[in-house]
Order: C-alpha cells, then sequence, then structure tokens
C-alpha cells in the first residue's frame, strides 16, 4: 500500500523550496472526526512555490445527508449551501490532478491527508504518496516557545490574515503563510531556521 511520507528533514525542505518546489497547502471541511463514518464537504487548496501563490483549487460537495449542528456551527456551511452540489466523488479526480506532483502542506496534515485517502478508497482510486509537511509540527520546531500551535492562535500571533476560519480554501491560505514563516522565521530575507 502506497503510504504519504511526512517531511522532517528541514534542512531538505529548505532545499527543495529553494529550488523551485512546487507545494500545495490544503485544507478541509468535514461532517465528522473520523474518516470512516465521516465525508468531506469542503476542500481548499493553494498552490504555491518559492516566488509566491500560483493557483487555487476550492469546492463545497453535497455529502448526501444533514450536516450535524455542530459542524454548522464551526464552518458556518449549511445544508442550504450544499444542496445543488456535487457528491465529491465528481471532482475528486480532479482535486488529485491538481495535488499531483507536488508536496502538500497541511496543519494536522494526517487529519486531512487521512479523510482525502478514505475517500480515494471509497470510490476505488489509490491512495495519494505525495510527500508532505505538517505545519503543526514544524511550527513547535521553529517556534517552541510558543503557548499554543492552533492554526488560527499561530495566525494571529504573526498577525496572518486568516480570512474565515475553519473554512477550507482560507484556511489552506493562512497555511502557506504559516509553513513559509516557519520557513523563515526572520522574514523572507531572514536567516532559515537551523534546525
Amino acid at each position: 500500500m502506497q503510504q504519504n511520507k511526512k517531511l522532517c528533514d528541514y534542512k531538505k525542505l529548505y532545499q527543495l523550496y529553494e529550488a523551485g518546489t512546487v507545494f500545495t497547502a490544503f485544507d478541509t471541511e468535514t461532517t465528522g472526526l473520523r474518516p470512516f463514518d465521516s465525508t468531506i464537504i469542503e476542500i481548499g487548496a493553494v498552490k504555491f512555490d518559492r516566488n509566491g501563490e500560483i493557483s487555487t483549487w476550492s469546492g463545497l460537495f453535497n455529502p448526501g445527508s444533514p450536516l450535524p449542528p455542530q459542524i454548522t456551527q464551526i464552518t458556518h456551511i449549511t445544508d442550504q449551501m450544499l444542496t445543488d452540489k456535487v457528491p465529491l466523488s465528481e471532482k475528486l479526480c480532479e482535486f488529485l490532478e491538481y495535488l499531483s506532483d507536488t508536496v502538500i502542506v497541511a496543519h494536522n496534515a494526517q487529519f486531512d491527508i487521512e479523510f482525502l485517502n478514505s475517500e480515494c478508497a471509497k470510490n476505488g482510486l489509490k491512495r495519494t504518496n505525495n510527500s508532505f509537511i505538517d505545519t503543526l509540527q514544524f511550527s513547535k520546531t521553529s517556534f517552541p516557545s510558543l503557548s499554543s500551535h492552533k492554526l488560527e492562535y499561530l495566525a494571529d500571533y504573526f498577525s496572518i490574515d486568516k480570512g474565515s476560519s475553519h473554512r477550507a480554501l482560507d484556511d489552506a491560505r493562512t497555511c502557506m503563510h504559516l509553513f513559509k514563516k516557519c520557513m523563515y522565521p526572520d522574514g523572507d530575507n531572514g536567516q532559515l531556521f537551523l534546525f
């Protein structure tokens, strides 16, 4: 079985970044916390490299059943917003193509990758095998003294415009900016953190 490889060698990551590797920061919103009995209702992704943002991909998806009230409360996504949307199965191949040949960046990456691979399995598709960076772990390495490493806290701490938190595209873009902050804690022209 294919496995997504977590990049933990940050010096190698720096080399990849400086060499022009393309990354895709992505985030999902889901109907619950467990992939086996929940589904993805929103994906947001931002493709970027060292020169900046390249493109975005986003979509809302009809899960085929009413949303749990707590999900609407957290995400502000309502059943009405999803009624005329297609199920993820109709757009999954398109998103996988968008991800191909890029390194995934996500905050608490295991969650989003497990959900994505679960959707692949449900639809008879191969699991993704992209390498990935978890900005939750990356931020703990780069900024160990901070009291929290939640995405919203870090965005506020570093004055990153987080748009609508708990909406996939805005969270993906926030994650991209956090990744760059972790890569260069002293600013774009500053010193790389020596891990």
